[in-house]
């Protein structure tokens, strides 16, 4: 059965409460990278044009939980959502559970990610070079692109049900 748009709405409507949780949350977890980068950013980072192997780890580190961010949280969404598979009729909580904890967990390994690199900055045995600032903006950028939509959630709760009951 094809998804209408009066299907989504409804949805959506029922999420909003559960959804301006997840979306604080979401904006703590931005927040906290921002703040730290500013910290870091005003004390001067330790940047230079030597190579050193602290930017070269925290640039694999955060490479690799950027890719994460996006592996885990279907990984927890299919683990929440196997007992549901084939069930006649699903609510829609049962939906929103699975999404948030995915939703969290990738976004708390951005957050890891983000911190590392601004740890980087700080100097410590070793500076980075002066483009590694990059790295943290670009980890806020992709914090901030992936801010929960309740409109998307609520699509993504719609298409899920279809497949669970279908499937």
């Amino acid at each position: 059965m094809p998804s209408s748009r009066s299907d989504i709405e409804s949805i959506a409507a029922e999420i909003a409460a559960r959804m301006i949780w997840l979306q604080i949350v979401h904006l703590a977890l931005v927040a906290s990278v921002a703040v730290f980068l500013a910290v870091m950013l005003s004390q001067g980072a330790a940047a230079t044009e030597d190579r050193s192997n602290v930017a070269f780890i925290a640039l694999i580190c955060a490479a690799a939980s950027v890719a994460m961010s996006f592996v885990l949280p279907k990984v927890f969404r299919s683990a929440g959502l196997a007992a549901l598979r084939g069930k006649a009729e699903i609510p829609v909580e049962a939906l929103l559970g699975p999404f948030h904890t995915g939703h969290i967990a990738g976004i708390a390994l951005l957050e890891s990610a983000g911190f590392l690199a601004c740890f980087a900055l700080s100097g410590g045995p070793g500076s980075v070079p002066r483009w590694f600032v990059a790295v943290p903006i670009g980890i806020l950028t992709l914090l901030l692109a992936r801010f929960p939509r309740t409109r998307t959630v609520a699509t993504w709760i719609l298409r899920t049900r279809e497949a669970l009951i279908g499937g």
